[in-house]
């Protein structure tokens, strides 16, 4: 039995069979997929009862197999959007340990000390570089002092928190 009420439809097919084939695998980028595609062209095409009304065949096949490699392609996409992939370790938000913890907490706060230790212009001087990310330029404005006068007493307060610290 012929699933094919017209003829040349069938011929049709088979005879771009090998076309619709490169076309889909280059519209969806693999060879797989577009065997699939292909195959469901087919059984679209076999569906199709009146091949007589149809003008251009292959333009028919072609419009099908584009019709469903878009489909494809939008499904993908959404997959894609609502699976961002495998969850890895990188993804995965582990509360720090308690030990861990206290152990930032001691270092945050001696480090806290030794700042807050720092003569009062050193202090103010590495504060206002390292927390609010002033230039040296800006700070020697804001202070009324030049901006070597800083680079010394940026030097002055690494130098003292680098021998507290080891």
């Amino acid at each position: 039995m012929n699933i094919f009420p017209d003829q040349s439809l069938s011929s049709c097919f088979l005879q771009h069979q090998k076309d619709l084939m490169q076309f889909l695998t280059y519209k969806v980028q693999c060879a797989e997929t577009a065997t699939d595609l292909t195959q469901e062209t087919y059984l679209r095409v076999a569906r199709h009862r009146k091949a007589d009304t149809i003008e251009n065949m292959r333009a028919y096949l072609f419009r099908i197999a584009n019709n469903l490699a878009l489909d494809h392609l939008r499904s993908r996409a959404r997959l894609l959007q609502r699976d961002a992939g495998p969850v890895t370790d990188d993804f995965i938000c582990e509360a720090p340990e308690p030990e861990s913890v206290l152990a930032n907490r001691q270092q945050l706060e001696m480090l806290e000390q030794i700042i807050y230790g720092l003569p009062p212009k050193c202090r103010e001087v590495f504060l206002m570089c390292r927390v609010e990310g002033k230039s040296h330029t800006e700070i020697g404005d804001a202070l009324g002092i030049s901006p070597r006068t800083v680079e010394s007493h940026m030097r002055k307060a690494l130098e003292q928190i680098r021998k507290q610290i080891d």
